[in-house]
């Protein structure tokens, strides 16, 4: 590296050097000249300009005309210096133009997704098929290494596969193979790009979380999933079937429930009817409490939506259930409002609105109140990101209180 004498350096930190200098450091990085041409589009200050003229002389402070690269050049040449190797000096490091650069990069992308390829190939998956996982969004961009890495690690997860021939369990098989029981979890890269790829292979729905199409595609494997850690809270859920959950569900009226994923295996279905969904369970506590077996069905995530409050809100919309959903007004709840969304597109909204946080934030001017969950969700995000102040649920437990008593009167007067 090009050693800079002191005087220089000092230079060189001053303002208008320090300008001029990083002129030529972009130059240099869109492969231009760095020993001559004009920097006409350095606008420089009376001061800096008496600091350029440091090197260049009063002579040019005086003239007012633009700094010319072979000027600079030739009273570096002075110290043994080039305006470049200035340049790079000051930075420790060459200057690679961008267009080097992103051709280096390409061609490093494309030598690490061979590489990555040939990891799958070696395991025993078609050339096609690698192909086709390897253009998978969810994966790290080539070039860094990490797709090469992650290609290797779900190869040695389908070597493993095929010499058990399956029957395992999925924290098993990641505890055995890789020495950790969670790294093959769902929240894990190699998780997702080894259920996607056996998604691939088995024609089967690219799992996008830890839901019904991850479970599939592992089971395809032979690979059964925890199915007792997700869980969700319900209160007189209405369902009918051969499955755990229906006879949870029919044998506590009144009383919230705890359902697994594994309870909700099996068929079950539900009547067509007003579900609300909620995120705290006090407010659930709080509807048992008040209303007990005349309460509308409810559905508490408590938090984040898991997977199995997905697959069950995803089995009540596709009953032709009505959902009506809220959350904290966080941006929590606006992550639980879209994870409903994405498996009931046609949720509704229970008071988790524009209008509602306005009010309880004491804000003034009219905010509409929109039905529709999605639309609801926009016009609320807008209101908070003016405020950035949490409501949570609790706090409006009366209002939501009083749309359960009213649902249940409703259903109480209707002709049996």
């Amino acid at each position: 590296m090009t050693t800079i004498p002191s005087g220089i350096k000092n230079w060189a930190r001053l303002s208008g050097p320090a300008a001029v200098l990083a002129t030529v450091h972009n130059r240099a990085r869109r492969g231009h000249r760095t020993e001559t041409g004009t920097l006409t589009g350095v606008a420089l200050s009376a001061e800096q300009r008496r600091e350029v003229a440091l090197m260049l002389g009063t002579r040019w402070e005086l003239s007012g005309k633009p700094v010319r690269l072979q000027d600079l050049a030739a009273k570096l040449a002075e110290h043994h210096l080039t305006v470049l190797g200035l340049v790079e000096a000051l930075h420790g490091e060459q200057i690679e133009p961008d267009k080097a650069h992103r051709s280096r990069a390409q061609a490093e992308a494309t030598a690490e997704r061979d590489r990555a390829a040939a990891h799958l190939t070696k395991a025993g998956v078609a050339a096609d098929v690698a192909g086709r996982w390897l253009l998978d969004a969810g994966l790290p961009r080539p070039g860094s290494g990490e797709l090469q890495t992650l290609a290797e690690q779900t190869a040695t997860v389908l070597v493993e596969l095929r010499c058990t021939g399956g029957g395992t369990r999925l924290a098993q098989l990641a505890a055995g193979t890789l020495h950790d029981a969670h790294a093959l979890d769902a929240d894990r890269q190699l998780g997702r790009g080894v259920a996607r790829l056996l998604a691939l292979l088995h024609d089967l729905p690219r799992p996008q979380r830890a839901g019904r199409a991850w479970r599939a595609a592992w089971a395809a494997a032979g690979v059964m999933c925890d199915g007792v850690s997700s869980r969700v809270l319900v209160l007189n859920l209405p369902l009918t079937g051969e499955s755990p959950a229906a006879r949870l569900c029919a044998a506590a009226p009144g009383e919230p429930v705890w359902l697994t994923l594994r309870s909700l295996t099996g068929t079950w279905t539900t009547s067509a009817s007003d579900v609300f969904v909620c995120e705290n369970p006090t407010i659930a506590e709080a509807a048992a409490d008040a209303l007990g077996a005349h309460c509308p069905p409810l559905v508490c995530t408590d938090g984040i939506a898991s997977g199995a409050a997905l697959d069950l809100l995803a089995g009540l919309a596709t009953a032709d259930c009505t959902i009506h959903a809220r959350a904290d007004f966080d941006p929590a709840g606006f992550t639980i409002a879209d994870q409903v969304l994405s498996v009931a597109p046609r949720s509704r909204s229970w008071r988790f609105d524009a209008r509602t946080y306005a009010e309880e934030c004491g804000l003034s001017g009219h905010c509409d109140a929109p039905v529709d969950l999605a639309a609801a969700v926009g016009g609320l995000r807008d209101v908070h990101d003016l405020t950035r102040i949490a409501v949570h649920e609790e706090r409006v437990l009366a209002l939501l209180m009083a749309d359960l008593e009213a649902v249940a009167r409703s259903v109480d007067q209707q002709p049996r």
